[in-house]
């Protein structure tokens, strides 16, 4: 096995939550109808199906970066573009991680961090 491919999520709108990965984070869409859409970015695939409630309760979405820098980037920059950054970039080499986190249009909490080496 070598590693975690896709993710499938319901949705209420699976072409708003498409459009918010795409414009935050780049996703490209491979395929998309009246019943879900399905995402593209880095070879890991992000699939919205609709639903009757979105999939979002204890549900957390990380995207990790390659330096402690590029989490304060993509925080200032989404911050800049409109994006509602729910927590502010916060952790050190001490606590291990540096991240910041954002919600989708349906509340699921976004993470953007980076892991410092041990």
């Amino acid at each position: 096995m070598r590693g975690v491919g896709q993710l499938a999520l319901r949705s209420m709108d699976p072409q708003r939550a498409a459009e918010f990965y795409e414009s935050a984070f780049g996703f490209r869409r491979r395929a998309g109808d009246e019943t879900g859409v399905d995402l593209e970015l880095a070879g890991f695939e992000l699939s919205f199906r609709r639903g009757d409630q979105a999939t979002r309760d204890g549900l957390q979405i990380g995207f990790r970066v390659d330096t402690a820098s590029e989490v304060d980037a993509w925080a200032q920059e989404l911050a800049q573009r409109g994006f509602a950054v729910l927590a502010p970039p916060s952790g050190d080499r001490w606590e291990g991680m540096r991240s910041f986190r954002i919600a989708d249009p349906e509340g699921r909490q976004v993470a953007v961090f980076y892991v410092f080496p041990a």
